[in-house]
């Protein structure tokens, strides 16, 4: 037997070696008494089945459970609510509760895109034509220098 095939049989029938098969119980008591980790591993499943009896004689039964259960449960359910303003339960069921954060976020930045929008600041500060001084004439910034008779060179 080696030691996988004991951690089974502890795992399955426990660690008393009475409800062991006839036929492992032998292989698996030698296996015991030659080998320290075996020992280990039947110490522990030892103290499972311990604790389990404990816990299994400091507990009810399971009728007294069942019917304590189900006493609860045979009394009137409790008063749903209701919203004031009367809509049915499908659309008061909505959970937005996790999503209100992303919510907010998305309406920040869309507020800050309008401002910037309306605002102009995606406009660049420096004007890429040259309006020209109240010195100069403003017919020569605006038409080329020509001939009016419309003779070109």
């Amino acid at each position: 037997m080696t030691k996988d095939e004991l951690q089974t049989l502890l795992d399955s029938h426990g660690a008393d070696p009475a409800q062991w098969p006839a036929a492992l119980r032998v292989a698996a008591l030698g296996l015991i008494a030659s080998d320290a980790r075996a020992r280990e591993a039947h110490a522990a499943a030892q103290q499972l089945d311990a604790a389990l009896a404990r816990y299994a004689a400091a507990g009810t039964d399971d009728q007294t459970a069942a019917a304590r259960v189900l006493t609860r449960l045979a009394g009137p359910l409790p008063r749903q609510d209701r919203g004031w303003w009367g809509l049915p339960a499908v659309l008061l069921d909505w959970q937005f509760t996790p999503a209100w954060p992303r919510v907010a976020a998305l309406a920040c930045c869309a507020a800050v895109g309008f401002m910037v929008g309306i605002a102009g600041l995606d406009r660049p500060f420096e004007r890429t034509t040259t309006i020209a001084s109240p010195a100069t004439d403003i017919t020569s910034a605006v038409f080329e220098a020509e001939p009016i008779s419309g003779a070109r060179p």
